[in-house]
């Protein structure tokens, strides 16, 4: 039965320090910022409602997830003696911690990014908590002299215009001896500023807070669909999450996995859900979150069961690699610059998930060339219909089964030609950095473009996207797709923002006045003869057109003779 009780605030955090509360692992860590805590310490010293806490029941004997301690808590204080069961926070971790860490002030700094010790002070007289590096942490941690630590008592005296040295921290309320202490070092505290401190501490040792908690026999399915709805407002856990505590109770523990495999290559461009997709895919499901938290059933966890489920974990993360490291040699997507930002020019990462099961099933038949090429079919007329930019996960289930029946039967070829004509109105009215604009560039890394000065080879890695026709002339309509290319930078530096009838008798020039050397350079660029004669007269619109002519009448070749 599910229990619903106003607890002591120091109740439940004497149950955190001695490991009686507890964060289940799949938990993310403590990622809230001082503003944040200061906020909710002002509630707690106002008496305002901070909201509930849910917990989950777990016997010792047989825990239902790996417990992590709170931040703060340290081991040589766990107390479990007498109890049989602990409790897992569901909901509330970063108020919990921010609690215990600010009343009971642990050696530690606050969290894995701010790296020292933080203190929380009170100014009694406006009922005012603020938060602080403390500046004896920092100058221990950094070894440096009491100059540095000096100067940081300055700036923050100047910035709340108090000597913070004079103030009490929250920590002297977390009970009646700490306080009394305090009250009895400091004579120098007038009466009615200890009265104040009083009236305070009363109120926070009176403090309560409604704390729900589900009992140990609520079934992981319970577990899940709660965490699906306390996570709609919020930080919401994403389905890894869920499926770690959904398979944690059989002996899968999804976080120990993924923490063997940060440094893959993959993790730049997707997350660790990913995996659990290809695991899907590769089990014939379509990677929806209802069949990730059902890859393996939870009432078997046999060891059969178990080396079933890591082989398959294996086996998608190795073929992730394998994904990307084609999309990148293969598919021309490379890091670029474009603009001001190094974009990854990845139409669609989505299509990694499905490109990995393809190539596992390649592997599998014995890497024919014939199914590779059929694969590069896939992902380029995909690319270019914008299949993935919506309803991802259906896309890739449905386009896995129409190419596993294609390596299959040869002659059941499926219609993957795009409507062309829809292609190139797309390409006209899209965004540079879009799906279709990374394509596009794909595609010319892919044509060996030649540097429009000198005619030689481009070094991809070094070089920018830029426009032909200027901007500075323009305007926005020179963002169009069709008037960028891949231009080295130092040509860059020298085109800036000359027209193109200008530019151009650079190039032929540089070209040695050879014309045809100069078509064959501007060919690499998808530049035909009619988008040339538009150069040449400064024709913007002209040009877009020409060259999309001219792009599309290639595309429309590798995407129909296979």
């Amino acid at each position: 039965m599910i229990e619903v009780r106003q607890v002591n605030l120091f109740e439940l955090l004497d149950d955190v320090r001695k490991g009686l509360i507890v964060i289940p692992d799949f938990q993310r860590d403590f990622i809230w910022e001082l503003k944040q805590i200061e906020e909710l310490l002002n509630s707690v010293i106002n008496g305002y409602f901070i909201g509930s806490i849910l917990l989950l029941e777990s016997s010792l004997d047989n825990q239902r997830f790996a417990p992590r301690l709170i931040r703060g808590v340290q081991q040589d204080q766990i107390n479990r003696h007498g109890h049989n069961t602990i409790k897992y926070i569901l909901d509330g971790q970063q108020r919990i911690t921010s609690l215990y860490y600010s009343f009971f002030e642990p050696n530690v700094a606050l969290s894995d990014d701010m790296n020292f010790v933080c203190k929380f002070y009170i100014r009694p007289d406006v009922l005012d908590i603020f938060g602080l590096l403390d500046p004896e942490d920092i100058v221990r941690r950094l070894r440096v002299g009491r100059e540095l630590k000096d100067k940081l008592f300055e700036i923050y005296n100047s910035q709340y215009g108090v000597d913070i040295k004079y103030l009490p921290t929250i920590g002297i309320f977390k009970n009646k001896e700490t306080f009394e202490a305090y009250i009895n070092s400091n004579s120098s505290l007038t009466k009615s500023y200890v009265d104040k401190l009083r009236e305070i501490f009363d109120k926070i040792q009176r403090y309560t807070i409604p704390v729900i908690t589900l009992p140990t026999g609520t079934s992981d399915e319970n577990i899940v669909n709660t965490f699906e709805r306390i996570n709609r407002t919020g930080t919401p856990l994403n389905i890894f999450e869920l499926a770690v505590a959904r398979y944690y109770p059989i002996g899968i523990n999804l976080n120990t996995l993924k923490n063997r495999i940060k440094d893959r290559p993959f993790l730049d461009v997707l997350d660790e859900v990913s995996i659990l997709k290809v695991m899907a895919l590769l089990k014939d499901l379509e990677p929806k979150s209802q069949n990730i938290l059902r890859l393996v059933d939870v009432q078997n966890s046999s060891p059969q069961v178990l080396a079933e489920f890591n082989n398959l974990w294996e086996c998608a993360v190795g073929y992730l690699d394998v994904a990307l490291d084609r999309v990148r040699r293969v598919y021309g997507a490379v890091k670029i610059k474009i603009g001001k930002k190094n974009i990854e020019l990845i139409p669609y990462t989505t299509m990694i998930v499905p490109l990995a099961v393809m190539l596992y099933e390649i592997e599998k038949r014995g890497n024919l060339a014939a199914l590779y090429n059929k694969v590069d079919l896939w992902y380029w007329s995909t690319v270019f219909s914008q299949k993935y930019s919506h309803a991802a996960d259906t896309k890739s289930f449905s386009d896995v089964k129409v190419i596993q029946n294609w390596f299959a039967n040869p002659q059941k070829k499926p219609d993957l030609t795009p409507n062309f004509d829809y292609v190139k109105s797309e390409m006209l009215k899209g965004a540079r950095s879009s799906a279709l604009g990374k394509g596009f560039y794909n595609q010319l890394i892919l044509n060996n473009p030649m540097d429009l000065l000198t005619g030689q080879p481009i070094t991809i890695s070094e070089c920018q996207v830029d426009h032909i026709l200027p901007s500075s002339r323009f305007g926005r309509a020179a963002d169009n797709i069709f008037n960028l290319t891949l231009l080295d930078k130092n040509t860059n530096q020298k085109k800036k923002d000359k027209l193109p009838s200008d530019f151009l008798n650079d190039c032929l020039l540089s070209h040695g006045n050879d014309t045809n050397s100069l078509i064959r350079t501007l060919e690499s660029h998808y530049i035909s003869a009619k988008a040339l004669e538009s150069l040449k007269q400064n024709n913007l619109d002209g040009f877009i057109q020409a060259r999309g002519e001219s792009f599309i009448g290639i595309l429309k070749g590798k995407l129909t003779d296979n």
